[in-house]
């Protein structure tokens, strides 16, 4: 698993059970925790009283109290170090990120209800997009989940190359470090389309039964070599290749992930949320959006080699 030397935490809520995770992969990696809070800015209003002020004072007085009650839960197993910001939680949180080189950012919130079920809020899709850093996001456990991680896989057809691979692998050891650390499965799954799927049928394009039974033949074949040479090479890394299951499924990878999710009642969800043609391998776009949208299941979300922030590229234009 990639190896996180500074974890910065965002603690929308308080749940021990949540940082307990955090705690527990920190130790595995000789991390550093830092649990922050952001508090809104003050405004420039007229204020001949100070009460602004006095407000302002006393919001930040409380979010150190409640940091300090949430770190002391866990003052016998480690050291660990609390900050409060001011600004724009998902602005601010990525400046930290830049400025003191965290590389793994978790987020700990209540999922939200949206149009397609239940997704991250406003600041963990923000974080998703935008954050530079690997970002975790975690929610409260429920009951009904395992201890079973799910690891989607998409291939950029257009291009092959050993750095898309090579980032599909990545995704896979931190998957099975997640799933050693639960005792679960790894349950790898990749969702493929015949190219042109939806018009397949169309009377236009002409194809008889049998030539669109090759085609789709064929198409399954390739995406078949494509996903066993990746599921062997995440057997070869595994500590126990029988707790790796593969899942091929005809479909659109978004309601095929969430499926997945809900079949196996996974504790958690790994996957990369950028790509380009050049890094296949890895859930790209409008794709990766639309899972995170609608996936109330804890999340943690990998960027591919040389990701800039958008933030980042803003400021320097």
């Amino acid at each position: 698993m990639k190896q996180f030397r500074d974890i910065l935490v965002y603690a929308e809520i308080d749940d021990a059970e949540c940082l307990a995770q955090v705690v527990a992969v920190a130790a595995a990696h000789g991390s550093a925790i830092t649990v922050c809070e952001i508090v809104e800015p003050p405004p420039s209003h007229q204020d001949n009283r100070g009460v602004i002020e006095r407000l302002s004072k006393l919001r930040w007085s409380r979010a150190f109290q409640r940091l300090r009650r949430i770190v002391d839960q866990f003052a016998e197993h480690m050291v660990i170090d609390y900050s409060v910001f001011t600004g724009v939680p998902f602005v601010t949180i990525t400046e930290q990120v830049v400025q003191q080189d965290f590389d793994l950012v978790v987020h700990i919130s209540e999922p939200v209800q949206v149009a397609s079920g239940i997704g991250l809020n406003a600041t963990g899709m923000h974080l998703m997009r935008k954050c530079p850093c690997t970002v975790w996001a975690l929610h409260p456990e429920r009951l009904t989940q395992s201890n079973n991680v799910v690891l989607a896989l998409d291939r950029e057809l257009a291009a092959e190359t050993t750095a898309a691979e090579a980032f599909a692998i990545t995704l896979a050891e931190s998957a099975l470090a997640l799933a050693d650390t639960r005792d679960g499965d790894l349950h790898v799954v990749h969702a493929w389309n015949p190219y042109g799927a939806e018009l397949l049928s169309d009377t236009e394009l002409g194809l008889s039964e049998s030539e669109l039974q090759v085609y789709r033949t064929q198409q399954r074949r390739d995406s078949e070599q494509w996903f066993k040479r990746i599921v062997q090479r995440i057997e070869s890394i595994s500590p126990d290749p029988l707790r790796v299951k593969p899942h091929l499924i005809e479909g659109r990878a978004v309601p095929v992930v969430h499926r997945m999710v809900d079949e196996t009642a996974a504790g958690m969800l790994v996957l990369g949320t950028v790509g380009t043609s050049a890094n296949p391998g890895v859930l790209i776009g409008a794709t990766t959006e639309s899972i995170l949208a609608g996936c109330g299941t804890p999340v943690l979300a990998l960027k591919p080699p040389g990701f800039v922030s958008p933030l980042t590229l803003a400021r320097q234009s």
